[in-house]
């Protein structure tokens, strides 16, 4: 896509702070290193800071959430912003927990450079009508024209923050910028954490400079294209996990990767 410049080859002593999801926790510190950067997955409140210190970008998980879990994110939250740290807010589980949605609200007032979410999650986070189960997004809320005014107003608000919102079409909303991307394919909800990887992938191109918009464009399409390349036939639920860690390691060594997106972006 001619608005994106290829991000290849990273600076790969670039730290990535996790604080994310156990079930997926050694597929995102996995697809981090497949990109070329590193990863660190510290989460004891005693600790976070030490890390988010030596960290050029940050991504805050809400998945599996626990008080300590939660102790920690709001710590690195103030750090990143106060520091101009890079930090994605992925809020996971909002559409169905109060807790998580109480939490993901105060960390909104400190401007995450990127929120990402399902459209149920995204949805349920900014007030509008939802119908979501669990951290999982309803077929009932794909659409999108109700919720894009209600982004766009956010990113005025809250100066410098993206919207990364997944789904069959996946949104990107800016102040100033909409991308509606169309790769993937349905096998990537077979297995489970695809959507924290998105969130990783994000938080590396955010690592190198890129914009909020930028790196979300990026990440989401590079997963996506990513699986679009391996041959499902006749493949098991644990065959495509292995084959989409291979396809994030293989990708990046294809200069002409960005033709394959299918999208727009609007002004």
């Amino acid at each position: 896509m001619k608005d994106f410049k290829n991000p290849f080859p990273l600076h790969d002593s670039y730290l990535i702070h996790c604080i994310t999801n156990e079930i997926s926790c050694e597929m995102v510190a996995n697809a981090i290193l497949a990109l070329g950067a590193k990863p660190v997955m510290a989460d004891d409140p005693r600790e976070v800071l030490d890390f988010t210190k030596q960290s050029a970008a940050v991504l805050l998980n809400l998945g599996h959430l626990s008080a300590a879990k939660e102790e920690s994110i709001r710590k690195v939250t103030s750090f990143a912003s106060q520091s101009e740290i890079p930090f994605v807010l992925d809020v996971v589980g909002v559409s169905a927990s109060p807790i998580r949605k109480s939490l993901a609200m105060d960390l909104v007032k400190y401007s995450p450079t990127i929120i990402k979410g399902n459209m149920s999650e995204i949805r349920s986070l900014v007030g509008l009508k939802h119908h979501g189960v669990g951290v999982d997004a309803s077929v009932q809320d794909q659409e999108t024209e109700d919720l894009l005014q209600v982004l766009k107003d956010w990113c005025q608000t809250y100066t410098g923050m993206s919207f990364l919102v997944t789904g069959p079409q996946d949104l990107i909303v800016s102040k100033n910028q909409v991308a509606v991307l169309g790769n993937g394919c349905a096998e990537l909800d077979w297995i489970t954490g695809t959507g924290d990887l998105v969130g990783a992938l994000t938080a590396v191109f955010l690592s190198q400079g890129k914009t909020a918009f930028e790196a979300s464009c990026l990440a989401v399409s590079y997963l996506n294209i990513s699986a679009e390349r391996i041959l499902v036939q006749g493949m098991g639920l644990e065959d495509f996990r292995y084959q989409v860690l291979n396809q994030l390691s293989l990708l990046r060594r294809d200069k002409n990767w960005l033709d394959a997106i299918k999208g727009d972006v609007y002004e």
